[in-house]
């Protein structure tokens, strides 16, 4: 069997994980796989896993757009020299590209939804390229697919997304890398707050910053804010951490170290999304075995289960953001509790040997 991982980019990021990840497990299982995409800081992990990729310049999102059209022949020589039998597209871009593209090739194309789209958008009802089957990542996606798409039921399949357990051991408060706090500007003795996601309106971080003022005025003891990620809101939420007077408690980091390493210095995770597909972040910070907070939407509300794995709360609501922080802040036997039961659905729900185990059987499915 041999695939071809399609995707706009290798950035750090859901999609970009998302591509990697599957690309160096189908291996493992061993199919002949290839990625070809824009490029990005993840290509690194392709070329460690021996895993070819080739670089398109098809980095835009306009899917009709000039970029498109004259990668298209790259790409038809791509599928025709590699003789791949099928390709697998992660974004809409590349979902038109692989649909474009296979009037001339022949190979035929599935899709993963990574999220959720415009479902009223004129391009997408006359051109849906949606391929022989649609992966939705959960319920909420297939849902979307299904009813606001009008995509055959048949032709979509709930597969969610899967980590790599073994990257994301449980570290106690004590175990803490404590090099890493000192670089990071993070005080040892403190309680750590933490997220992880792309700087963007969608992931909710003002309404996490509003809730942190609150929580530093009413916790016993000292507290600080970590956020790990890159995007376009960055100036503006630290602008807004200057504005409520608690800069010096907020840390806005990159990945200088791997995501694992960030998310053992946090005490408690909050994912406060307004709109999440799955949250991929989520899950790993439960295979970390960290007590977890997230908005009660979308995709997190299938992977918490309230009160017995983390904490849902209402999104865009800063009081019950900040009550619920509190709560974990001041009790680490429930800190520790939902941290357990975390990481025993991570272990018994997240495995990526599963996910890539079903993603096959749908790739045998259309080549057959």
């Amino acid at each position: 069997m041999k695939i071809l991982l399609l995707t706009t980019h290798l950035n750090i990021g859901g999609i970009g994980i998302y591509t990697v990840g599957l690309a160096k497990y189908l291996k493992a299982a061993g199919v002949e796989v290839a990625v070809a995409s824009g490029g990005g800081k993840l290509e690194t992990v392709l070329k460690q896993s021996e895993i070819s990729h080739f670089t398109l310049n098809i980095r835009t999102k306009s899917e009709f757009g000039i970029k498109v059209w004259r990668a298209l022949p790259e790409l038809a020589k791509i599928i025709s020299a590699g003789e791949f039998q099928l390709v697998h597209a992660q974004t809409r871009v590349t979902q038109v590209a692989a649909r474009l593209s296979e009037i001339t090739t022949k190979v035929p194309f599935i899709s993963t939804c990574h999220g959720f789209f415009r479902h009223r958008k004129f391009s997408r009802r006359i051109f849906p390229c949606w391929g022989e089957r649609v992966i939705a990542i959960s319920k909420s996606v297939r849902t979307h697919l299904v009813e606001d798409f009008r995509v055959d039921p048949s032709r979509v399949v709930l597969i969610y997304n899967g980590i790599e357990l073994d990257r994301y051991l449980p570290v106690s408060a004590e175990g803490k890398d404590r090099i890493l706090l000192q670089e990071t500007g993070l005080d040892p003795d403190a309680m750590i707050i933490g997220s992880v996601g792309r700087l963007s309106p969608v992931k909710g971080f003002k309404y996490l910053l509003r809730a942190f003022k609150d929580v530093i005025s009413r916790f016993h003891g000292k507290t600080q804010l970590l956020v790990m990620g890159e995007g376009p809101e960055k100036d503006s939420l630290l602008h807004l951490a200057r504005q409520l007077g608690i800069a010096d408690n907020v840390f806005l980091v990159s990945a200088a170290a791997p995501l694992e390493k960030y998310l053992a210095l946090m005490d408690v995770f909050c994912l406060p999304s307004l709109k999440e597909g799955l949250g991929l972040s989520l899950m790993e910070a439960m295979a970390a075995s960290r007590a977890c907070i997230a908005s009660d939407i979308g995709g997190l509300s299938e992977l918490i289960t309230h009160e017995h794995d983390g904490i849902l709360v209402p999104s865009g609501n800063v009081g019950t953001l900040s009550a619920a922080i509190l709560l974990l802040a001041e009790s680490r036997n429930m800190r520790q509790r939902l941290a357990e039961k975390a990481r025993e659905k991570a272990a018994e729900k997240f495995s990526i040997r599963d996910s890539v185990a079903k993603t096959i059987e749908v790739y045998e499915g259309i080549i057959k």
